[in-house]
Formats: structure tokens, sequence, C-alpha cells
């Protein structure tokens, strides 16, 4: 009886907590998931939705207008198409919300079902609703780096694929830990990849590197309620860090935008992702924490 109290009262604080945040930021709706191929009108009506959720700064180089070369730029690097919306959304969000480049490095296609190439067209189509354009995605299909969840890939291989994306304007590179967030193999091969490209060349090679924190499973489908957990790092929503550790949190509003993104990778809409997007705290918060000096 008094662990349950205990537990509840600390829901109960936890979600005070979160709703202090985002009081002043309610404004989700409910739309039905998409059942097919978007015309360019429905295209057009998302890009809207980018524009009302992530404002005119996040939305405007999604058209023809270039974009500033001046501001930072931030990798991501997954293992495969649906990475960057379950794990990272609440990163992405709050980076082009605030007007940052946000590039991805999916190092597979996800053609474990033989899906890939539909699973590279939904990417694209899912981060676009972010704020992150079509020639900012990257997906490979590397014959060393196939979506695998029994192959764990060489951190040879991985290195030498991520050495070729890695350029002096990126600011910081954003990938999974050691425990890769849900265990995939191919998860924890990208940590360890980037490891391995630190060891061999030192930290000044590379940008700042921040590892996306795995948490117990009873935190990752705790949704909104880990926020009391999640606080002892940072106490502002989108507060980034060029320190050692950063934690974004997300609105409903951004909550809703996340969800919406995520169900543009129709080819993964089992059941069971239903129940993740909306318990998963990784839809709504995301703790960072920096590995190379």
């Amino acid at each position: 009886m008094l662990a349950f109290n205990i537990l509840y009262n600390m829901a109960l604080i936890s979600a005070l907590i979160y709703l202090i945040i985002i009081i002043f930021k309610f404004k989700t709706r409910l739309i039905p998931p998409p059942l097919r191929l978007k015309t360019e009108k429905e295209y057009q009506e998302d890009l809207e939705i980018v524009k009302k959720h992530l404002g005119e700064e996040a939305s405007k180089n999604l058209q023809t207008v270039k974009e500033n070369p001046n501001l930072k730029q931030y990798l991501i690097i997954t293992a495969h198409p649906d990475d960057e919306i379950m794990f990272f959304a609440p990163t992405i969000i709050g980076l082009r919300k605030q007007g940052f480049k946000v590039k991805i490095l999916c190092l597979s296609t996800g053609n474990y079902d033989k899906k890939g190439e539909i699973r590279e067209v939904e990417i694209k189509n899912c981060v676009k609703l972010l704020g992150v354009t079509e020639e900012n995605v990257t997906v490979l299909d590397h014959p060393g780096l196939q979506d695998n969840p029994k192959q764990f890939w060489y951190p040879t291989a991985v290195s030498k694929v991520i050495s070729e994306h890695i350029n002096p304007d990126i600011s910081a590179i954003i990938t999974f830990d050691r425990m890769g967030i849900s265990g995939h193999v191919n998860h924890r091969s990208v940590y360890e990849g980037i490891r391995y490209y630190i060891n061999q060349n030192g930290n000044k090679a590379m940008p700042a590197v921040f590892t996306l924190k795995t948490v117990s499973v009873l935190r990752k489908y705790s949704s909104i309620f880990d926020t009391i957990f999640s606080l002892n790092a940072f106490l502002m929503p989108h507060a980034y860090s060029v320190g050692d550790r950063a934690l974004f949190v997300s609105g409903l509003d951004e909550i809703y935008l996340a969800q919406k993104a995520m169900r543009q990778h129709k080819s993964q809409m089992v059941w069971f992702r239903w129940l993740y997007i909306l318990f998963s705290r990784y839809m709504a918060i995301n703790e960072l924490t920096r590995i190379n000096n």
C-alpha cells in the first residue's frame, strides 16, 4: 500500500511539472492516420501543420528558400528508417524550432522484411513534417550494414561510413547510447562504431557527440510521467546545452506532431507501434549525454 501511494504521488507530481512546462502550448487536435500516398494538396496541408506547430522559421526551408549557411548543423545518426521519429523526435523538433539545421544519416534501408524501398520514402515523408528537408536525409544501403536484429555491425565498417559524412559544418552528432534504447544490436552497433572512430582519430577529429540515454522499461513506457525523473538534468523545455548533458521536452502539440510524423511510416504501423507512440517517453522526452571532450 505504501509503495502504491509513493508511485501515485510521484505520478501526480510528474504530471503537474509537465503541465506547468507546456500549459501555454496546448494546441493538439486529432487527425485520422493516412491510409495511402499523399497528394500534393495533402502535402501542402501538412506543411501548414509544420508552420503552425514549429513556426515560420522552422518551416520556411521546406519551400524554395535557401537555408542560412551560418546556422549550426546537427547530424542525427540512426540505424533504420523510423528510428529518427521513434526515439529522437523531441530533439529534432527542439532544434528545428530554434531554426537549427538538422541532418539525418540512416545507416540502412531497414530491408529486413524486404520493404527497404518503401521505408526510404517513408522516412523522407516523416521528417518533412518535422521541418527537415529531403536533401538533408541520407539513407544508406551498405552491404555490411544491413538491417538484421541478429547481426552486429562491425565497428570498422560503421566508423568508415560515418567518417564520410562528418564535415566542419557539423556542430554536434546525436545518436544511440551503448544500450541502443531498445537493445537492438544494430542500434548498439552505431554507438560502437562512433566510439571506435573517436578512439582511432581522437576527440579533436570530431564535433561534440551526444548519445540518447536508455532508461528502464518502466520509465520507457511512462510517457510524460517520466518528467520527474528526467528533470534532474534541465528544467526548461527545448533547452540545449553545449556542455555534457542536454534535455528536450516536447509540449502536447509537439507530441501530436511526432505521432503524426510516425504515421508516415505506414509499413511499420503494426499494433504494438500504436501503443508505442501513445506511451513511450521518447515521443516526449530526450535526455542526451556527451561522450567525447
